[in-house]
């Protein structure tokens, strides 16, 4: 039919898209697979998920730059977080993300999602929930971050934030 795109020309737009759609997955599985190896307590792998030269920003909780200070940084966010804490004797952490939106540009892509975490002290029971505004870089064929920005929406004792 004229006006009609024909059928190689349809199938190399079929092809992008289901490419796009892999990177989109790929991103999605990146993004989780970060808080599953902080739910896993494998804090020591944390830093393979980034580039060489990442950015971490997490505010006031930290900041680290390169995969090895990020690396390190990870390692050591359980036992700084008993430290900081003074009913802390034991902390659990388990993260839950949700809501990833990405937008992918080349071997470049950006995303955002939302996170709810529980911090369990022996003692106290921290609700906490924030932002993660990311960056990523496509790295011999593998999705990376290359920067994460956290901004928290709060931190509260679980007696407050579950209605006591």
């Amino acid at each position: 039919m004229p006006g009609e795109p024909d059928l190689v020309t349809q199938l190399k737009a079929l092809a992008a898209r289901v490419h796009e759609l892999e990177q989109v997955r790929a991103l999605h599985e990146l993004r989780n697979r970060l808080p599953r190896l902080i739910n896993e307590d494998a804090w020591g792998r944390v830093g393979e998920l980034f580039t060489e030269d990442a950015h971490l920003d997490y505010g006031e909780v930290g900041r680290a730059d390169g995969r090895a200070a990020i690396a390190e940084y990870f390692a050591g966010l359980p036992a700084r977080i008993e430290a900081d804490n003074p009913v802390a004797s034991g902390v659990l952490v388990k993260q839950f993300v949700h809501g990833h939106d990405v937008e992918v540009g080349g071997d470049r892509a950006t995303g955002v999602c939302f996170f709810e975490e529980k911090v369990v002290f022996d003692k106290e029971t921290y609700l906490v929930a924030g932002r993660f505004a990311d960056e990523y870089a496509l790295v011999g064929g593998r999705w990376l971050f290359d920067r994460i920005t956290l901004t928290p929406f709060w931190v509260i004792p679980y007696d407050r934030g579950h209605g006591r």
